[in-house]
């Protein structure tokens, strides 16, 4: 195979796995992709794997290392820096899948850095390799052929979009290391994820938990009249089904299930609840098994401070022990049902009981 066939070939597979990559955290693309994202993780996942095996295993043969000076042992430096990239995201890549929560933040800020990296060294790489004319160039062998300029149209055309994401994942990066948009002071911290590519503005004076109780009606409650019901604080694990995971969360809130008993809840009629978020898109449902089971809290303070607007201030929910998904942010309606109504991550494909292992893409 020649190198031009090898360039290619890695061109698409690479292009692939970032593609897939930005999907997952990538609000406008998520929601794109819509029912398709189980899958694109699981491309993504399985993808990284194979490839990185493949990577290890047959790089000397694999890797399309282009021609240079037979006198050289090394390969040109902007052959090398692809590698280099391409082995800290694969690297990093696993450290999201395996491991504790440390690993696991570390990987995270590790792997959104490298995608970053290499997304500029492909806009490098084009600018460095565009085709030109006869004249201008030194190298004795110039193909200026229309199959070459619509290859580097295309490859730059679709290299556009990431480039322009590259400064949203640099901020969740930067985010993460220092500290920004979250309230503890430490490592690790939350990635935010949204579906709106936004967080809605809240205020505290006209924000109102609206309770939706069927047949008796609806109640309306003020942060400070939540409070009264008795706060509950816990220290948890979260992990988002994309692989990252933050460990001994301590967290204020109240108790789900004490609070709908409270008022009036009959599990037996009523034996869903359905969560409505701020954002006016992302919605939520537990059923009344879950609820015993993981015991869920109102939360309105992480590490003894109100929520950062990222984490869904002035109150989101928190399911112990389920992926991040489940954990609505922006927290303004909660509803009774005799029904269920599929939330938006289980509209997509995602599983409804969304305990640590109940989702395998990988």
């Amino acid at each position: 195979m020649s190198f031009s066939q090898r360039h290619w070939r890695h061109a698409i597979i690479v292009g692939l796995l970032v593609a897939t990559g930005f999907s997952l955290y990538l609000a406008s693309w998520r929601s794109a992709l819509g029912p398709f994202m189980p899958a694109v993780q699981a491309v993504h996942e399985w993808g990284g794997v194979l490839y990185g095996a493949a990577l290890a295993g047959w790089s000397a043969r694999f890797y399309p290392w282009p021609a240079h000076s037979p006198n050289s042992r090394r390969a040109p430096a902007l052959a090398r820096w692809a590698l280099f990239f391409l082995i800290l995201l694969l690297a990093s890549g696993v450290g999201l899948l395996v491991g504790p929560s440390s690993t696991r933040a570390i990987a995270t800020v590790v792997h959104g850095a490298s995608a970053a990296g290499f997304v500029l060294w492909v806009a490098y790489h084009l600018v460095a390799h565009r085709p030109q004319a006869a004249g201008k160039t030194t190298s004795p062998k110039v193909d200026l052929s229309r199959r070459r300029a619509l290859r580097w149209l295309a490859a730059t055309a679709a290299t556009a979009p990431f480039l322009l994401a590259v400064p949203s994942v640099l901020t969740m990066v930067s985010g993460r290391v220092f500290h920004k948009g979250r309230n503890s002071g430490a490592l690790p911290g939350f990635v935010p994820y949204t579906v709106v590519g936004g967080y809605p503005d809240l205020s505290l004076d006209t924000w109102r938990l609206t309770l939706d109780r069927g047949g008796a009606g609806s109640a309306q409650y003020t942060l400070p009249q939540l409070r009264r019901f008795g706060p509950e604080q816990r220290h948890i694990d979260f992990q988002c089904v994309t692989g990252w995971a933050v460990d001994g969360v301590e967290v204020t809130g109240i108790d789900l299930s004490r609070f709908l008993v409270a008022q009036g809840w009959d599990p037996h009629r009523t034996p869903w609840i359905l969560f409505y978020s701020g954002d006016g898109v992302y919605t939520e449902s537990l059923s009344a098994r879950q609820i015993a089971a993981y015991r869920p809290l109102l939360a309105y303070e992480l590490d003894s401070r109100p929520l950062a607007q990222s984490q869904g201030y002035p109150l989101r929910l928190l399911v112990p022990r389920m992926y991040g998904y489940k954990s609505l942010k922006w927290l303004v309606r909660i509803s009774w049902s005799d029904r269920d109504i599929l939330g938006y991550w289980e509209q997509r494909g995602y599983p409804e009981d969304a305990y640590w292992g109940s989702y395998r893409g990988i």
